[in-house]
């Protein structure tokens, strides 16, 4: 869910003027102008609910508003209400006369169908006519976005920059993929220009707070500057999850678990219907150790909402550690059998949109087909794996994640490796998918082609990409697998060398895996020095508990 929030104006003045125009509204009810203002205000607070209703009262004044109109699908979009966005966009459609703007609405069509293919191509025809228009540059960076394909993400937002240095959106949504490709550096650069520019954009202030925290400026003056930009998000946007989930992590920085839980739960209890909100907590949960409740809160948020891929990569992490392994599907179920799993019992009926989902094919993946696992005497006909691959088919982490369950967790060594390959086919250019399809054949015990599958990624990776440390590490311990010792310390200190990059950026994370290089490379004072630098720095579960095991036994 992907949103921008911007209030030019302080709490109190946003207050009064929404009083105003409430008024003003009730005693000219006939006008749309006004009622306008009052809708983009609502938006703007994240009061979204009110904020279409009162978009809709405008078009029943005006109804050839066409910016009214792609306003009500986005919020929509962001409620979770894909097919009255939909129905929105093809009533639009009707009114266009624009060809770029119909090629854009039809894109957007697509995606709200989770075709993303179709989207970026629809969306990619409306840039072509009208190359200089922002809005389809900004439209085809999010579709790469929500498919895990950094590159061409980057590639879209900086079009939008050729075209304006300054536009606050390219600025922001680029953040991400320039960590992904390793240049943090220019990634922290264009937050701090987006705020310069746009000091109240919330979407701006929450990443820049979280970059400060993941490096470590929680503390001094550096700490309090860290927390004004999170009081100013909070201020600005008080019901919006993400803003108390970066309140939540810099606790969490600091040491205080105890209170980052508190700011998630009363976040919940206030906005019980708020899946971000339970998405936020469990995982909140999960990193303080708190595996069992966290499976209870990522339950909640699944049956809320299942279009978020966040979501089901959680599930993915935090159900195995809770021991709740039923909730996959996946176990002793013949196929006659149905689901005993509740949360699969709530969720999955016959006219499910997996129904008409996808299907394994020779050459990788058809949209138009449905994925099944080929072991399907050890699956029910409604797992959660399946269902994730069929929501998300052009999302890599998918795939490989999915993988990894299958083998760690399931012990399906050939069906879980097989998944996984088909992350490295959707991005062949990204090293983060061969260096994590490699470490699912390393678990499988294949590492002779865990080695080629990292080396190949290796290969495509910079100086300063952040995944390269641990896939030094594991391209260590697979060639000690296969007894190759020379090799296997080579590789474990070029992790080692790496982790002072890493120190820039994240340095609780790069101490970790200082740790673990150290140690394999026989140095236990290292080690124990690194690992006691990450618990220091509040490392967070479940690495904690596997550094606490370690010192132990150091």
């Amino acid at each position: 869910m992907n949103v921008h929030l911007v209030l030019n104006e302080k709490p109190s003045r946003t207050n009064q003027k929404l009083k105003t125009l409430s008024n003003y509204v009730q005693q000219y009810p006939s006008g749309w102008k006004k009622r306008l203002e009052l809708a983009d205000l609502l938006y703007k607070m994240g009061r979204w609910l009110e904020a279409v209703e009162e978009y809709r009262q405008v078009l029943q004044r005006e109804p050839c508003l066409i910016a009214v109109r792609l306003q009500i699908g986005k919020l929509l979009h962001l409620l979770g209400k894909d097919e009255e966005a939909i129905a929105v966009y093809q009533e639009t459609l009707s009114l266009c006369h624009n060809a770029a703007t119909k090629k854009h609405l039809e894109g957007l069509i697509e995606l709200y169908h989770h075709r993303p293919r179709e989207a970026v191509n629809l969306l990619e025809s409306a840039a072509s006519i009208e190359p200089y228009n922002q809005a389809h540059w900004h439209a085809i960076g999010q579709v790469y976005q929500e498919t895990e394909s950094p590159l061409a993400a980057l590639q879209a937002f900086d079009s939008a920059l050729s075209l304006n240095p300054n536009d606050v959106v390219a600025l922001n949504q680029s953040y991400q993929p320039l960590l992904v490709v390793g240049t943090f550096k220019e990634a922290r650069q264009r937050l701090e220009q987006a705020l310069k520019l746009s000091p109240n954009d919330c979407r701006t202030l929450q990443k820049l707070a979280t970059h400060r925290c993941q490096q470590g400026l929680v503390t001094g003056e550096e700490g309090k500057q860290t927390k004004q930009l999170i009081n100013t998000a909070l201020t600005l946007a008080p019901g919006w999850a993400s803003a108390h989930q970066i309140l939540s992590l810099y606790h969490l920085c600091r040491g205080k678990w105890d209170k980052a839980v508190a700011v998630l739960l009363k976040f919940t209890e206030e906005h019980p219907h708020s899946p971000l909100g339970w998405y936020h907590y469990a995982q909140c949960l999960f990193y303080t150790g708190n595996s069992y409740t966290a499976a209870e809160a990522i339950l909640r948020a699944y049956n809320l909402y299942q279009n978020d891929c966040e979501i089901y990569l959680a599930l993915c992490e935090i159900l195995p550690a809770a021991g709740r392994l039923e909730e996959f599907g996946i176990n002793s179920h013949s196929d006659s059998e149905p689901p005993k799993s509740p949360l699969l019992r709530k969720t999955l009926t016959e006219n499910s949109p997996l129904d008409k989902g996808l299907k394994r094919s020779p050459g990788g993946v058809r949209r138009e087909q449905k994925y099944q696992l080929a072991s399907k005497t050890n699956t029910t006909s409604g797992s959660l794996i399946e269902e994730m691959l069929n929501r998300f088919p052009q999302n890599w982490n998918v795939w490989v994640t999915t993988g990894r369950v299958l083998v760690e967790t399931f012990k399906n060594t050939e069906e879980g490796c097989r998944v996984s390959a088909h992350a490295v086919q959707l991005q062949p250019q990204l090293p983060e998918a061969w260096f994590l399809y490699g470490r699912v054949l390393a678990i499988a015990g294949r590492h002779r082609e865990a080695t080629e599958v990292l080396a190949q990624g290796w290969q495509l990776q910079s100086q300063g990409y952040l995944p390269s440390v641990s896939a030094a590490l594991w391209l260590g311990e697979s060639y000690q697998a296969l007894g190759d010792e020379s090799r296997s310390r080579k590789w474990w200190q070029e992790a080692c060398d790496r982790t002072q990059v890493l120190m820039k950026f994240n340095p609780t994370t790069a101490y970790y895996w200082q740790g673990r290089a150290l140690l394999a490379l026989g140095d236990v004072k290292g080690a124990r020095e690194a690992y006691s630098m990450a618990i220091a720095r509040h490392l967070l579960y479940p690495a904690r508990g596997e550094v606490k095991q370690a010192l132990l036994n150091l």
